[in-house]
């Protein structure tokens, strides 16, 4: 038998049935109808001709079981590996995608492979880390992601520990497992531990990445997770010091050439469907500007004194707007908080770098 969804609708306004009638193909819902609210709910099956009334309860599991969602929870446990190599070359372009610049008293140290003190930033330790994680996630490879929008994913925080300072250049091995997937209702957040080796197998950092994936929430995951590295609160207290840097309008441009090429960062149409009014610098962008301060701060552009990083992405940065990092030492931890000097927006908090040191 053929039946329509109005038809449908009907009978279920007749029967006091779910107020929702999903179209599934196969697996996924493709179209809604609302009608009635009610106890039950009504299902098509793809080929229009069975249907099966469900207790609410009862609905809940079936919409897990056959939408993507319900998959998302077998991605932890998921690993792969990866090499990246790099030369200094990549780690001066790095640099000038972060702010680096001529106009900075040692700028020599980081932009030039012949000064005697050239070294690596060590935000550079993201770069040979998030290769895998971007791809995993940009192009669905995940279960549960399939057909995924790149506009759907979002950087939500991030926390790196630097066991060695990055070499001036290297081949290194990158080790990566989901840890665990967190429900957010408003979306899913996925924890990505990646370990960063040399061809030594000497461990060079260790990264986790919270990818926030907009919609694919309220699949009944938990809410919490024991592998999340945990942000902290500034001390409630005047900032100590405060850096403020304009960034480029090509800012975003300039530090997608390291290996982030997600379009939310560079295509406005892609930006637009997220309901950005144009495309929004990456977040580790931004989080190297903040690390940059507090490194020249606190350890004078000491690169070996660096330990660890953790920050939240509040909110976007546009290309072009000025960023101001306001700082608090507590003993060999500084917490730090970026703002948009044009907006007085923080765009990130909760974050603190760990110094081995500090003099």
């Amino acid at each position: 038998m053929m039946i329509t969804v109005r038809q449908l609708c009907r009978l279920s306004q007749k029967k006091s049935l779910c107020c929702t009638v999903r179209l599934y193909d196969p697996g996924n819902v493709v179209r809604h109808h609302h009608g009635n609210k009610g106890r039950n709910q009504l299902v098509l099956n793809a080929n229009g001709t069975n249907f099966h009334y469900f207790k609410k309860a009862a609905c809940r599991q079936y919409n897990k079981d056959v939408g993507t969602k319900a998959d998302l929870v077998k991605a932890i446990g998921y690993r792969c590996e990866w090499s990246h190599n790099y030369t200094a070359h990549d780690a001066i372009l790095y640099a000038l995608g972060v702010g680096v610049s001529t106009t900075q008293s040692d700028y020599l140290k980081f932009l030039f492979e012949k000064d005697e003190n050239f070294c690596v930033l060590p935000s550079y330790g993201f770069i040979p880390a998030q290769k895998e994680v971007l791809l995993l996630t940009l192009e669905g490879r995940l279960p549960g992601l399939a057909n995924l929008d790149p506009a759907k994913v979002l950087h939500g925080e991030q926390y790196m520990e630097v066991f060695r300072p990055m070499p001036r250049a290297a081949t290194l091995r990158n080790e990566c497992v989901v840890v665990d997937v967190i429900d957010k209702r408003s979306g899913a957040l996925f924890l990505f531990d990646v370990h960063t080796y040399d061809n030594k197998d000497t461990l060079i950092t260790y990264n986790q990445f919270s990818i926030f994936i907009v919609g694919a929430g309220g699949f009944a995951g938990k809410k919490t997770s024991n592998h999340e590295k945990p942000t902290m609160k500034p001390p409630a207290r005047p900032a100590e010091y405060s850096v403020s840097q304009a960034t480029s309008v090509d800012q975003a441009a300039l530090y997608r050439l390291s290996g982030d090429y997600n379009p939310l960062h560079f295509n406005p149409t892609v930006a637009a469907r997220v309901g950005f009014s144009k495309p929004i610098l990456h977040g580790l962008c931004t989080l190297a500007y903040g690390i940059r301060h507090v490194l020249q701060q606190y350890a004078n552009n000491d690169v070996a004194k660096f330990k660890a990083v953790k920050v939240r992405f509040s909110k976007p940065v546009y290309p072009g707007q000025t960023i101001k990092t306001n700082m608090w030492r507590d003993g060999n931890r500084v917490h730090f908080q970026c703002e948009v000097t044009e907006t007085k927006d923080v765009v990130i908090s909760g974050a603190y770098v760990d110094f081995h040191h500090i003099d």
